[in-house]
């Protein structure tokens, strides 16, 4: 059997930096870097914006980190490679190929894939999800041929392809089915304010509405809804949320109720020399004072080198407020903390036309913040960052 000093589950943002981070600190253990994906540390961001935008930009240009970087830190990078089994008593994981690798320290690591409409029609030709490089091609080249799209899904994937594809020339109709836009998430005046956006910028927003089945037509795909409307189009994009990759550990009794991997505020999981970063931990958060995940490229780069570090010894607690922001139609969007985790919100600057600035509670600690519109987010970054607790 096949042994690694440090295995690497995942070479996207956080396996790629958790390796890096180990041989900045550790020049001869040896680190083997496993992905089911055909390159290691795609630019996920720039996916559905830039790329999808235009055909100017090149498929190469959305690799962060490229295999010979990796190749040249005494990486050893392996892509298409499946996890089917980890065992972590024995501290094996076992590859879908046979082959079976023991290692001393391990990351889990391997992030999440988009999830499916579980509708009549959802395998039809012109359906698109978007995660990988390869989706994001197949979606662009798509596009060149469609006058038309239907984008289903009302998170952050949904309106950023709308926007893309709006950018294109493309004719865009949004289902979603929330009753205004990231009603998942956000309070209702900032899903206005987002959604009024999208509709400025041409976007046919159409909420409330639940995807019954996916028809294909002569002329392209036809979306019936379980309202009784249908929608045309000879492309449709689907965002309706992530499942999280960790059907290999099934067994393993380390996946928590939300099914990912339960960590604490080091990154460790509940087994000896197993650590958990990016989007599949659910690690506890001691800034936030609650378990939780974060779906986030910038997020998982930091978990993954701070779980790196760790792994080569240091004790290093992830007391860090995530953040991340978009433009919708050059319009700038910030999303600070974790608005899954507020009960309530208020709105410390009204949100009207295209700006405002919401903050959201946990009891009475701020846990979130919507910033639209520009305007600066450290103060209430700060704030949330001042209720840190050291576990």
């Amino acid at each position: 059997m096949e042994e690694a000093d440090y295995l690497i589950l995942g070479a996207g943002p956080a396996g790629s930096r958790a390796a890096q981070a180990i041989r900045r600190r550790d020049p001869d253990g040896r680190i083997v870097l496993l992905t089911e994906e055909s390159r290691a540390f795609t630019n996920r961001i720039v996916l559905s914006k830039e790329f999808l935008k235009s055909d100017d930009l090149p498929p190469e240009r959305a690799t962060v980190v490229p295999p010979e970087a990796l190749a040249g830190l005494g990486i050893d990078l392996r892509v298409r490679r499946r996890i089917v089994r980890l065992d972590p008593v024995a501290r094996t994981v076992d590859l879908e190929d046979g082959d079976r690798i023991g290692y001393g320290r391990a990351l889990v690591a391997t992030g999440s894939r988009p999830l499916t409409l579980p509708v009549p029609g959802f395998d039809a030709p012109g359906v698109h999800t978007l995660r990988t490089i390869e989706d994001a091609v197949a979606l662009r080249t798509a596009a060149r041929a469609a006058d038309r799209a239907i984008v289903v899904g009302g998170g952050l994937i949904g309106a950023e392809v709308a926007c893309a594809l709006r950018a294109r020339g493309l004719g865009v109709t949004l289902l979603a089915r929330e009753t205004w836009f990231w009603g998942h998430l956000a309070p209702e005046g900032v899903g206005r304010v987002i959604g009024g956006i999208l509709a400025a910028g041409g976007v046919d927003l159409r909420l409330g509405r639940t995807v019954a089945e996916i028809l294909p037509e002569p002329d392209g795909l036809v979306v019936r809804t379980s309202e009784g409307e249908e929608a045309r189009a000879p492309l449709i994009v689907v965002g309706v949320g992530v499942r999280y990759n960790v059907d290999f550990l099934a067994d393993s009794g380390l996946v928590g109720p939300g099914r990912g991997v339960r960590a604490n505020a080091r990154l460790e999981t509940d087994a000896p020399g197993l650590w958990a970063a990016g989007d599949v931990a659910a690690f506890d958060d001691p800034v936030l004072g609650a378990r939780h995940h974060v779906e986030h490229w910038l997020h998982a780069q930091h978990q993954g080198r701070l779980a790196g570090e760790n792994m080569t010894g240091g004790d290093a607690i992830y007391a860090r407020v995530s953040s991340y922001d978009t433009r919708l139609f050059d319009v700038p969007v910030t999303v600070v903390g974790a608005p899954d985790l507020a009960g309530r919100w208020t709105e410390e600057e009204e949100l009207r036309g295209e700006a405002g600035l919401a903050v959201g509670w946990r009891g009475e600690r701020p846990v979130a913040a919507f910033r639209i519109g520009e305007g600066a987010t450290a103060e209430v970054t700060r704030r949330i960052a001042d209720a840190v607790e050291e576990p």
